[in-house]
């Protein structure tokens, strides 16, 4: 009798072990590993994403548009017309328009106030 119950006390954890064993195997390969990070597109800040008259008249669309896509899909690479790739972001649209009151003084003419700068420093603010 004592011998059924000391095999007992050895199978029985034994058995425990090698099943948690094989759960660990066959979960193993259900794990997939993040794959790596797209490389960073490089901000071509020496032409604009698209014609004068267009981003007149469009550009809070681009950029409401930018923010949607960029914020709440991860997707933060625009591909132009012309197949140049951009960094969806307000800094990329600042590389070439960085005097402090190009955007000031058109939408004071306009009677404009953007939601821009509720998130973003204001390039009026920065030193």
């Amino acid at each position: 009798m004592r011998i059924k119950r000391n095999i007992l006390f050895i199978a029985i954890p034994a058995l425990l072990v090698f099943a948690v064993i094989g759960f660990l195997l066959q979960s193993g390969n259900a794990v997939e590993t993040p794959g790596a990070p797209p490389p960073p597109v490089a901000v071509d800040s020496t032409k604009c994403i698209a014609q004068t008259e267009y981003m007149r008249s469009n550009h809070m669309k681009v950029l409401n548009e930018w923010r949607h896509s960029s914020v709440r899909e991860g997707n933060r690479v625009y591909t132009a017309h012309n197949g140049s790739r951009f960094q969806k972001s307000l800094n990329t649209c600042l590389g070439c328009h960085s005097n402090k009151l190009f955007c000031f003084n058109c939408h004071m003419y306009a009677n404009v106030k953007p939601k821009c700068w509720n998130c973003h420093l204001s390039p009026m603010e920065t030193p």
